[in-house]
């Protein structure tokens, strides 16, 4: 099943939001300042998206500059000018008029890179017209991206390696082992100014990120496909059937009961609750089963860290063919 987000409700979310945001920012101002931006502004990446498309604005606006009478690329010219950059990045001054449409797109950036990176990278790289960042703009990616950093990371040293399309993402993601960061608690500044439900924001109720371009070699898909087979066929009944779970709607984490978190988090995660917690959000966003018996191979079964044949393993991995059923 092909999960998407919903940007229709992104679109209200962030005029909503974002009309709130403003009313409470220009109650007693007539503009904002640049430092104001970082420190008034929930949540923070949403600031710092402001500010970086005040960046490129200026960037687009110095890369027009020409004339046939002088010359804006003579080295000492080019210096004088970064100068003047950085002295206008300390002189930002915008009024409600000109701050209130940079606010709106940096909010829905903002939500896309908590509920998908996925979306948020591959709509970042697309914008680049097939054409790696320099070390500039990866500086300039690395100062004003702060969710997710070591996706960022792994993202910009494979595009710097000069990979590109579905190679790129595969090469950037297929390594990572530790999950996207808790949406939950990234939604908090979100939730605390204007509530929302995260489901709201996907089609049907659903969620999804980024695992499903990994594409493993055929070593590695022999075998995920001995795993998933064996996965599959060892089926039982399960308490979420009992109390009624509608499990195509169902995430994992409203599946899992009390019990079976305490014996999760000792067996599987070595009782730390916190690892368990975010394996479980990451595992909530995945489009397919496929993904994310690739996560758990990949991760823990191939490493040695989980025995398949374990009551436990069975147990989790009977939860997520529930989920998908």
């Amino acid at each position: 099943m092909e999960n998407k987000l919903n940007q229709l409700a992104l679109e209200q979310y962030s005029t909503e939001y974002s009309d709130l945001l403003v009313k409470k920012i220009f109650e007693n101002r007539e503009s904002i300042s640049g430092k104001e931006i970082l420190t008034e502004i929930v949540p923070k990446q949403v600031g710092l998206f402001v500010l970086f498309n005040l960046f490129k604005r200026w960037k687009v606006e110095m890369n027009q500059v020409k004339s046939p009478f002088f010359n804006y690329q003579v080295g000492e010219v080019k210096q004088k000018l970064e100068e003047l950059m950085n002295l206008l990045s300390q002189n930002i001054s915008i009024s409600k008029e000109h701050f209130y449409p940079l606010l709106r797109v940096s909010v829905e950036s903002t939500l896309v890179l908590i509920l998908s990176p996925l979306k948020y990278y591959q709509e970042l790289v697309a914008s680049y017209d097939g054409e790696a960042p320099n070390m500039d703009e990866v500086n300039d990616l690395r100062k004003f991206i702060k969710i997710n950093s070591h996706m960022r990371d792994a993202l910009l040293s494979a595009w710097a390696s000069n990979y590109s399309g579905e190679v790129l993402f595969n090469k950037a993601f297929e390594g990572l082992t530790e999950p996207p960061e808790d949406v939950s608690k990234l939604m908090d500044s979100f939730n605390k100014q204007l509530p929302v439900e995260v489901d709201s924001f996907w089609l049907e109720g659903e969620s999804a990120d980024l695992d499903d371009t990994i594409d493993d070699d055929e070593q590695e898909e022999a075998e995920f496909e001995t795993i998933h087979t064996q996965f599959s066929e060892d089926k039982k009944e399960m308490l979420a059937d009992s109390l009624g779970f509608d499990t195509d709607q169902a995430t994992l984490k409203s599946m899992i009961t009390i019990n079976q978190k305490f014996m999760f988090v000792n067996d599987l995660f070595e009782g730390n609750s916190e690892d368990f917690n975010k394996v479980i959000a990451f595992l909530d966003t995945c489009e397919t089963q496929d993904v994310i018996l690739k996560f758990i191979n990949n991760n823990y079964i191939l490493r040695g860290n989980w025995n398949p044949d374990s009551p436990q393993v069975k147990d989790f991995l009977v939860l997520i063919d529930k989920k998908f059923s």
